[in-house]
């Protein structure tokens, strides 16, 4: 298989170029990212140029049931020197084409929510955002195949982009006010074995937790999503840009077992982001830094008043991941558009979280 694109060509990787493909990602992508790398010879897809590679798409072609056979996009790369040649978009063109040669019926990548720059590339081929009702609907039984294959069970702000190449239907994610109503009522059923002390460090070690009110405790998750969803919301309002709630399904299971192993909390906050893909990063990295800075003054904000009134610090594992965690796989929660913001930026963003510790080792 080969096509020509003016200087370029498009083809599957040859089994002697294997190692330039390697290197080629490993100057594209972090240093942190080069543990989690695929490469399948024979549905990696390369361009090249003058005989070397300056562009690929790896994809991992498996069966999911009886039905779906899917061509997961795993790393999708450009040469800083051919940027700017439509490459990519290129590449997806054959990517599908080639897909529904090998017989495959579904086609997916997962793309972080703040990386406009990938995902506008499958939005504009007709990819949608697969939410959990959608992907339990679609795969069903194969489900937890599709995660194993996309290393998909501890992504935090990561969607699944997805699309049929047999014509087939699928349900697509809320988003909004909807999706907003599901994690608050999703994050409230998480909560539980923190609540009746069903989780191993309760059972085994006999360590209560903070039980006085009953009812404000039940609304914890409820209220630390949205006060946290709000500040970055009127943030945006206030900057007069379009924006929608996203929620992230994919967090679920690891907010299901932490609680469960450790006794330890894990909200699932999804987060608040720049509609539409024609924007990018670099331009919007200000606005969002002060989104997230809303968020970590409003998650901080609560966690003092529930220190106060002596119930569980529900909002504590929330603003440590908001300042913190900036790194894959926690890259979704809003410690990395923090970290892409000025020094005030983050020196305000560490000062609330030091506050907020200091009144709870004092309090």
């Amino acid at each position: 298989m080969e096509f020509l694109m003016n200087e370029y060509t498009i083809t599957v990787l040859p089994e002697d170029q294997v190692a330039e493909a390697l290197s080629l990602m490993k100057r594209c992508f972090e240093t942190n990212l080069h543990s989690i790398f695929f490469l399948h010879p024979e549905t990696t897809l390369v361009a090249l140029f003058e005989g070397r590679i300056v562009a690929g798409l790896n994809l991992d072609v498996y069966k999911v049931n009886k039905t779906v056979t899917m061509a997961y996009i795993g790393w999708l790369y450009t040469d800083s020197n051919h940027r700017g040649k439509a490459l990519a978009g290129q590449l997806l063109d054959v990517a599908m084409r080639f897909c529904k040669d090998l017989g495959c019926t579904d086609i997916a990548g997962c793309v972080e929510g703040d990386n406009p720059a990938s995902f506008k590339q499958l939005e504009r081929r007709g990819f949608k955002r697969l939410g959990l009702l959608g992907q339990a609907l679609r795969f069903r039984q194969g489900m937890f195949r599709v995660y194993h294959h996309a290393s998909r069970f501890f992504d935090m702000g990561y969607f699944f982009w997805h699309k049929c190449l047999d014509g087939s239907k699928v349900k697509e994610s809320v988003i909004n006010t909807k999706a907003l109503l599901f994690g608050m009522i999703a994050n409230t059923l998480l909560f539980l074995p923190i609540l009746f002390e069903i989780n191993i460090p309760s059972l085994v070690f006999n360590i209560p937790t903070k039980s006085g009110h009953w009812l404000l405790l039940l609304l914890l998750p409820s209220a630390t999503l949205l006060s946290r969803t709000m500040a970055l919301y009127l943030v945006a309002l206030k900057h007069k840009v379009p924006v929608e709630y996203h929620l992230w399904d994919t967090a679920f299971l690891t907010a299901l077992i932490l609680p469960l192993l450790t006794g330890i909390c894990f909200p699932v906050p999804g987060n608040i982001y720049i509609k539409g893909s024609d924007w990018s990063l670099e331009n919007h990295k200000a606005l969002l830094s002060k989104m997230a800075l809303a968020s970590v003054v409003a998650t901080g904000s609560l966690l003092m008043l529930v220190q106060s009134l002596d119930l569980y610090p529900y909002p504590l594992v929330l603003l440590l991941m908001d300042t913190l965690f900036f790194f894959y796989p926690f890259c979704g929660f809003n410690a990395s558009r923090i970290n892409r913001g000025s020094k005030k930026i983050k020196v305000t963003a560490f000062s609330v979280l030091l506050v907020c510790l200091l009144y709870l080792l004092l309090y």
